[in-house]
């Protein structure tokens, strides 16, 4: 059996990682959707669905997947094409709700993958949805310049706050336990903070050291 999941097509930060995973061998195979393909001009060509079936036709290749095997894809949008390309090669498939080893395994590795593009493991660990589209925006609006480039510009949410500039002002912090969305280390209490505040749902703040180290 051939077991094939995604994560990270609902993040905004990163591409989507695709994983192939074979359970009586422990086999597994994946790899990232660029996020370049999520650009305003490729997102609305949906050629994420094109990178999904490339990554699968490799992982097959590798894995040497016979036409015997049944292959579980999970439910979504993402794997639209990839049924058709499946049709056309003569693999036998049907449509699952993917859990367990596999599901673990991908998500862990969109983890990783994250964590190598900048996002910090304590904001993964703090907050109980680290991919949720308002969180990732306080990372992002952190370091705006630089990790824009990271990100799923092509979707619809961020067309709808493209044009917000954060105010910027300083203040004393008196709230325990903040970390420097910059880069990623704490924050004395009590010490003077960069404040960005900016309305989007709600009023966000991201709090960043008065001179952090990475500036």
């Amino acid at each position: 059996m051939i077991q094939i999941d995604d994560a990270g097509s609902g993040s905004f930060v990163g591409g989507t990682c695709i994983g192939i995973y074979r359970p009586e061998t422990n086999e597994y195979y994946f790899d990232i959707i660029p996020v370049e393909v999520y650009n305003k001009e490729n997102f609305k060509k949906k050629l994420y669905l094109d990178e999904v079936v490339r990554i699968v036709s490799k992982a097959f290749k590798t894995m040497d997947v016979m036409k015997s095997e049944t292959i579980e894809i999970c439910r979504g949008y993402m794997f639209e094409r990839l049924k058709s390309w499946l049709d056309q090669k003569g693999y036998t498939w049907y449509v699952t709700h993917i859990t367990g080893n596999v599901q673990e395994i991908v998500e862990k590795s969109f983890e990783l993958y994250t964590v190598k593009l900048g996002l910090f493991e304590p904001y993964l660990k703090y907050t109980r949805y680290p991919f949720h589209f308002h969180k990732l925006l306080r990372w992002v609006y952190a370091d705006f310049d630089n990790r824009i480039k990271l990100c799923k510009v092509g979707w619809k949410s961020w067309e709808k706050v493209e044009g917000i500039k954060p105010d910027v002002y300083e203040e004393k912090l008196t709230k325990p336990n903040i970390f420097c969305m910059k880069c990623g280390k704490y924050i004395e209490k009590d010490s003077k903070v960069k404040v960005l505040r900016y309305t989007t749902n709600k009023e966000n703040y991201v709090y960043l050291h008065n001179k952090c180290p990475q500036s």
